[in-house]
Parts: structure tokens; sequence; C-alpha cells
């Protein structure tokens, strides 16, 4: 009996009132059923350059990514993705920040620079943290150079005037590094951050 009413009204109505109708039951019966999630602020940054080992792509993708034009808030997973591929082959560095409650990533794509060493050009990858409100200060580096991937976290101390050092001995932390590309990365962590305005 529902059918044959709903019939007999649907069958007396002007064609734009039915599509109107239509539409209607369109939207009402596919509303999702559970409320849209609201995503963390992400980035992806791309970059390619050519050296001995061809043409390079970079990717670098960020997770709860810091938002200056409102204010930051935490809980997400704090997560940055890098990856390079050319002739050699492909590599990826991921990093999960197991803070992630405290710590959002604070990445400028700007930061990004390259150097070359033998021919090869190593990227180094900053990125900071928008915690890094006292003295004492971290940021980390992604280094990807020939066939080979560092990861860093380097400790800084801030002063009243806003000037920084490395609070790390760097000799140890980065021996992994060939004397080349160590010292040329120790001379830019001295020269590129020391003020507190360059880790944040």
């Amino acid at each position: 009996m529902k059918i044959m009413n709903y019939q007999f009204i649907t069958g007396n109505l002007p064609q734009i009132q039915w599509h109107k109708m239509q539409l209607f039951f369109f939207l009402v019966l596919n509303i999702p059923s559970q409320a849209q999630t609201i995503l963390p602020d992400s980035i992806t940054i791309y970059k390619s350059w050519n050296d001995k080992n061809g043409k390079n792509k970079l990717a670098v993708k960020v997770n709860a990514l810091c938002n200056p034009d409102r204010p930051p808030f935490d809980g997400h997973e704090t997560k940055i993705e890098a990856k390079i591929q050319n002739s050699k082959g492909r590599q990826d560095m991921v990093y999960n920040d197991e803070d992630y409650q405290m710590e959002m990533i604070l990445f400028r794509g700007n930061d990004i620079w390259l150097e070359e060493f033998n021919e090869i050009k190593a990227v180094f990858i900053p990125f900071f943290y928008c915690g890094n409100s006292d003295s004492d200060i971290k940021a980390s580096f992604i280094i990807f150079y020939n066939t080979k991937k560092y990861l860093y976290h380097i400790n800084f101390h801030c002063t009243e005037d806003g000037t920084c050092k490395v609070n790390d001995n760097l000799n140890t932390k980065l021996n992994e590094l060939s004397p080349a590309l160590r010292n040329s990365f120790i001379k830019s962590l001295k020269s590129k951050y020391n003020k507190y305005s360059n880790l944040n």
C-alpha cells in the first residue's frame, strides 16, 4: 500500500520537483555514517639534480607539520619520509618520532642544501621541532650521499641574546661520515645555525 501511495504521489509531481526529490533521497542515502577525519597538515617537496650518478630525484613528505598560520596542535603522528632515486637505485629514510605528542615538525623545503664531493652531490635535509622553546634545542638532519643514508639529531644551546652553538661532540657523533663530508657538515652546522631564529 505504501509503495502504491508513493507511486501515486510522485506520478502527479511536476518533472522539476520529482528531480529535486530524487536528489534529496540520493543525498540522504549517501551521507557518511562516520564523521569526517581532519588530517594534520602535511607537505611533500620534490627536487632533482644531475651528478655522476645521473639524474637524482628526491621526495620528502612531512606529516604533523607546524602551521604558523594557526596555533600548533599535537597528538598526531610526527613522521618524515625521504626517498632518493638515481642510477644506483633507490634509498628510503623514514623517521617516526616516538615523542610525537609533544613534537610537531618544523620543515622548510628551502632549507635543503646540496654539496658536491667527488662529482657526487650529497643532499642535506634539516628539520626542526615546534616545541623548541627552551635554551636547549634539537635539530635533525637526513643526509643522502652516493649509496648511503644517515639520520642525525644534533643538540644546540642558545643564550638569552639569541646566539646558539652546537652542544654535541660532532666528531664522535658523525664518525660514520667520510672526513670530507663530516668536516663540511660540521662547518655548515656552525655557520648556518648560530642563531635561535635559524632553528625555529
